[in-house]
């Protein structure tokens, strides 16, 4: 499985049940321990939602 390094931003993608993307949302990798991503999103990072 891939691993994420700490400090790396990832993107968060919420799929509708059609398959298109809903929202997408920026993320900081704060562990990734191979049972757990842990991540988090600082005030005005990037997202968007589909209008």
């Amino acid at each position: 499985m891939r691993s994420f390094e700490t400090g790396q931003t990832v993107v968060r993608r919420d799929v509708h049940r059609t398959g298109r993307v809903w929202s997408e949302q920026a993320l900081r990798v704060l562990a990734d321990t191979g049972e757990a991503l842990v991540t988090a999103c600082a005030p005005g990072a990037q997202a968007r939602w589909r209008s």
